[in-house]
């Protein structure tokens, strides 16, 4: 079948302040009236929708999620995710978007026409520390009617010989109505794994996936020509992206952070990958969480992103971060197609089985029941055997590593004793060396320090010389001047000096000049000339120029 591309459609949904934490923060998050666009200080931002802080669960459902939930009814896949800074609202939107999906599903199945048949499943699993855990395993009943305690059995997933993702052993549960979907999303909650920080009391620390599979068969009252199509909804609630400095986490919630960013890391390299037009690959297998959404971004799905932010000052960053993320998700391309006569239908196997029953029940026994039985028992049977045939193999492994121990520990033990003492003597000499280097490391720590002293000494002592040259300069030398003896001063690598052109005609220079000529023009009197008496005083900082000089 024939697909359309189909974008991401990406929403923004912007919290209240916080009470506690916020009362006093300056509200920097504001809706412009077309209800598309958000401004931040002097950005803006433009999505599908933005819901403000006076919205209700009802408003997002209706203007936003019913669409992709009216697609799964026709036999699209559908996926909602809520991707956000921890403490934004995430789960309180998803669980909203829940329960007005599940009556909105059995509304849809009421007033449906009567030659259309429906099944409904329901799974629910969360990702924690990159690890699969089913929420639904203790749901799970056991042959003798009982339920089974929930274990921390990791699922895997597998790639079936469609090249779809699956996860091996995942509870599925069939379900008649909405009060037995709540059920299952009651149950699931109290499995998932959450804790304190600083910015949420009750904060996600997995990424949890509800997943319902409806099944319609259409024109079910000509079973020759009926068709079936599978639509499968993922309800996402992505764990919050989070900086160790707001969140103050520490110890086993510092490492469940990590993990959460590095899987969120990995989602943005994904969709960094499907949006760039010069990408040859994207890194699905990076990561567990973008393996499962393959398909949702890029793929077979109908796909809607629900940013949710802050609308506080403190939280600026964060924000940005997140809207820039849901501007990069808007522009993935899907290619949805409605999933009609899929291999994962039940529907017709469960009809065909029924259509089976008749013929194995003879004279009031039912064969079925008696060959599940036998099954039961051959099963068992072999298993036994498996199990005596291994413990066998085991046993004789270790009889014969025994005696080989044995036989190596006879040919050994003489020596042992010299072994011993060799090693004592390796040890001493070891600890010799290792006094001797400890010692030879404070002496080095003590020299680094007194160095570390004497270069912080001469930086402070060149920065004073620095200021003073520089106050001097400016005090003592004019701009039009400096310009001048820049252009004619140069650096003498031999006499590590600088060196200024027509420097003779400067300062002392001219003293020693001076000094020559008043040995001829010495007056009768003794008293010495006029040049003597002016030669007295210091000229090291006179400096005399002469405009009209061609020095070139």
């Amino acid at each position: 079948m024939s697909s359309k591309e189909d974008n991401v459609r990406v929403v923004v949904r912007c919290r209240p302040l916080l009470p506690d934490l916020e009362s006093n923060e300056e509200i920097i998050a504001k809706i412009r009236n077309d209800g598309q666009t958000l401004q931040l200080t002097n950005r803006q931002f433009t999505f599908d929708r933005v819901f403000g802080a006076e919205s209700t669960e009802n408003d997002v459902y209706t203007k936003a999620a019913k669409h992709i939930v009216d697609c799964v009814l026709q036999g699209y896949n559908g996926t909602i995710f809520a991707y956000g800074q921890t403490g934004t609202g995430k789960t309180h939107t998803a669980s909203g978007i829940m329960q007005h999906s599940f009556e909105h599903i059995f509304d849809h199945i009421s007033r449906s026409k009567n030659n259309q048949k429906f099944l409904v499943r329901a799974s629910y699993y969360e990702i924690y520390n990159e690890e699969i855990r089913d929420l639904l395993a203790g749901n799970k009943k056991t042959n003798n009617g009982k339920k089974n305690e929930r274990g921390n059995k990791t699922l895997e997933l597998k790639e079936n010989s469609d090249g779809k993702i699956v996860i091996k052993d995942l509870s599925n549960f069939i379900v008649n109505n909405v009060n037995d979907l709540k059920k299952l999303k009651e149950s699931g909650d109290k499995h998932r794994q959450f804790g304190s920080t600083k910015m949420n009391q009750r904060s996600s620390r997995s990424h949890t996936i509800f997943t319902i599979t409806i099944e319609t068969e259409i024109g079910a009252d000509n079973p020759d020509t009926s068709v079936v199509r599978v639509g499968k909804f993922h309800l996402i609630d992505l764990a919050g992206s989070e900086r160790q400095t707001k969140t103050g986490t520490t110890g086993i919630r510092l490492k469940e952070a990590a993990k959460i960013n590095l899987s969120l890391t990995s989602l943005s390299l994904v969709i960094a990958a499907l949006t760039d037009p010069k990408a040859t690959f994207v890194p699905y297998r990076n990561s567990k969480l973008t393996r499962i959404l393959s398909d949702s971004l890029g793929g077979n799905s109908k796909t809607l992103l629900i940013a949710c932010v802050g609308p506080a000052k403190v939280n600026l960053e964060e924000t940005i971060s997140t809207l820039r993320f849901a501007s990069t998700t808007k522009n993935i391309k899907n290619k949805p197609i409605i999933n009609e006569d899929s291999k994962d239908a039940l529907l017709k196997r469960f009809e065909e089985q029924v259509k089976e029953l008749p013929k194995i029940c003879v004279g009031g026994e039912n064969l079925i029941e008696k060959a599940e039985i036998q099954e039961k028992l051959i099963a068992e049977s072999e298993r036994e055997l498996h199990e005596r045939r291994e413990k066998e193999s085991e046993l004789r492994k270790e009889l014969e590593q025994r005696q080989a121990e044995i036989l190596e520990m006879e040919d050994s033990y003489a020596s042992l004793q010299e072994e011993v003492v060799a090693l004592n003597r390796k040890i001493r000499k070891a600890y010799g060396y290792l006094k001797d280097a400890r010692s030879e490391l404070d002496d080095m720590n003590v020299e680094h320090e007194k160095l570390r002293s004497e270069l912080l000494d001469s930086i402070r002592i060149s920065e004073k010389e620095l200021k003073l040259t520089n106050a001097l300069i400016s005090h003592y030398i004019p701009e039009s001047c400096l310009k001048l003896i820049e252009e004619n001063v140069n650096y003498n690598q031999l006499t590590g000096e600088w060196e200024l052109r027509c420097i003779a005609y400067t300062g002392n220079n001219m003293r020693n000049e001076y000094e020559l000529f008043n040995d001829h023009t010495n007056d009768g009197d003794g008293n010495g000339s006029k040049y003597q008496q002016i030669l007295q005083h210091n000229y090291d900082n006179i400096y005399l120029s002469y405009s009209t000089l061609n020095l070139t």
